[in-house]
């Protein structure tokens, strides 16, 4: 298959994607780890798929069930219980 011209659409979509998804991801993601342990970073990648479906429901109208509300919400609390200052103990 030969593609002579690219409608708009997929340019913008190429263009999104290396921008933002590629560039400013990594880079925010990089100047992340300069002042944070990557370990407490790293579990912030469970968030994408949260996005993804946020997105998909702000963006594209997609539905929104209880069952991802619940989902999302246990995705959070098990980040913030990650990212609480330990316990000390006596």
């Amino acid at each position: 298959m030969h593609v002579e011209r690219l409608p708009p659409l997929a340019l913008a979509s190429l263009a999104y994607q290396a921008v933002v998804v590629a560039f400013i991801s990594y880079f925010a993601w990089f100047w992340l780890l300069t002042r944070y342990m990557a370990s407490r970073l790293s579990v912030f990648s469970f968030l994408t798929p949260i996005f993804g479906v946020g997105f998909g429901v702000i963006l594209l109208g997609e539905p929104l069930s209880a069952r991802f509300v619940l989902a999302a919400a246990m995705v959070l609390a098990g980040i913030a219980m990650v990212n609480r200052p330990a316990c000390k103990t006596a």
